[in-house]
């Protein structure tokens, strides 16, 4: 299933999000009203194991240079998203080739041990689990953090509800957004969070969008 084709059910509640956030105050209002209704498009195209990978990938760099490994990461497997199997018989000069640090190369090789002892579940287990206990599961891999599960539970599993409060141009954005002078805190920006709940992660669309409306 193509990446941007969601079920009716999840664009209704893309739409319902929208507005619930539209009706916030004058900024969400505005700031919906700005960008326009939510697209959060999904990487369900992935496998959950594959969609870690590739936001480990992904982590502290800007888009254009983030894609251009990615790409790169995939021609050196014929082209294909590597199995599990695939990355753990290659050298790990292979990894190295696409332009990855070695951090992320050795957290994408344990990311594959994992998959290959049966310890990283599938996608419908994932869904039977609550947001704590996926990231509890997935921390556990090392190189793996709160920010990074996160990024799979909104952009793969398509949970609605998640806030990474620790994620710097969200606190950014929002200070902008807010006309707050310094960037908030992470426990400051979760705290306030609340207030959008269940939308939490159609807040942070948004909120990653902010600047581009500003130029």
């Amino acid at each position: 299933m193509p990446a941007n084709l969601l079920s009716g059910n999840y664009q209704k509640k893309c739409i319902k999000g929208s507005k619930f956030l539209s009706s916030l105050d004058q900024d969400w209002n505005s700031l919906v009203s700005s960008v326009g209704p939510c697209k959060l498009n999904l990487s369900i195209e992935l496998e959950p194991y594959q969609a870690l990978i590739k936001s480990v990938i992904f982590q502290q760099l800007r888009p254009a240079s983030a894609t251009a490994i990615f790409n790169r990461f995939k021609q050196n497997f014929d082209n294909n998203f590597p199995t599990e199997e695939k990355i753990l018989a290659s050298p790990e000069s292979k990894l190295k080739e696409s332009g990855l640090s070695l951090n992320k190369r050795k957290t994408i090789i344990e990311i594959a041990r994992h998959v290959q002892k049966g310890e990283l579940e599938n996608r419908q287990n994932f869904l039977m689990m609550n947001d704590s206990q996926i990231i509890e599961k997935l921390t556990k891999i090392k190189g793996i953090g709160e920010w990074t599960a996160q990024m799979l539970m909104i952009f793969n599993l398509g949970k609605l509800d998640v806030f990474p409060a620790g994620d710097f141009a969200l606190r950014k954005n929002y200070s902008l957004f807010k006309s707050i002078a310094s960037p908030l805190t992470m426990r400051e920006l979760s705290k306030i969070s609340e207030e959008w709940k269940p939308f939490r992660s159609i807040a942070a669309w948004y909120l990653w969008r902010y600047r581009n409306i500003l130029n």
